[in-house]
């Protein structure tokens, strides 16, 4: 099983990437990881390229990133969340899937679907009630445009507070989610 993560964090050493890793441990192979704000994304223009062919008129790195996801079987997102939504470099990612919805909605293109699985690990470093509500909306939009089905959750919160270094529970959540994919 081919293992695509879109990492999606400036900071190295943080909750975020802590359970990541715990993930990649648990799922016992290697995994791909693309690290989203190292990556030249810009945003979608709304050209319309796209309606007419499975590609975008932008060229960055977006172009190799269409691959990968086209050859994942495990697409995964680690994100922190960001005012309820995602850091506006993955967000930039999410709106160049629109090549994907394109295909499907626009030219009604569906011949070569492939499903694959898709999981997100998200840190929140406050909490309150339903937090994690907006930005499971936007991922489950992203997912589907890639064609993944979202078979795996995990939400650390109050991470500002409790690190996830120090909170074994959610380590080990993290690990047993990324056996399942083993």
């Amino acid at each position: 099983m081919k293992t695509l993560i879109f990492y999606s964090s400036p900071n190295k050493n943080g909750n975020t990437y802590k359970l990541m890793n715990e993930f990649i441990k648990g799922l016992g192979k290697e995994a791909e990881i693309l690290e989203v704000f190292k990556a030249n994304i810009k945003p979608c223009i709304d050209c319309k390229y796209c309606y007419k062919l499975e590609a975008c008129s932008i060229k960055d790195d977006m172009t190799e990133i269409y691959k990968k996801i086209n050859d994942s079987d495990l697409i995964v997102i680690a994100t922190p969340m960001y005012f309820a939504s995602v850091p506006g470099p993955l967000k930039n990612l999410i709106d160049r899937l629109q090549v994907y919805w394109s295909k499907k909605y626009i030219r009604e293109d569906r011949d070569d679907i492939r499903i694959k699985k898709g999981v997100s690990i998200i840190t929140g470093g406050t909490y309150w009630e339903e937090m994690f509500k907006p930005i499971d909306e936007t991922l489950k939009l992203a997912f589907g445009a890639m064609d993944a089905k979202i078979e795996g959750e995990l939400r650390a919160i109050n991470t500002d507070e409790n690190p996830v270094e120090k909170d074994e529970e959610i380590l080990k959540a993290a690990y047993s989610l990324g056996e399942k994919f083993r």
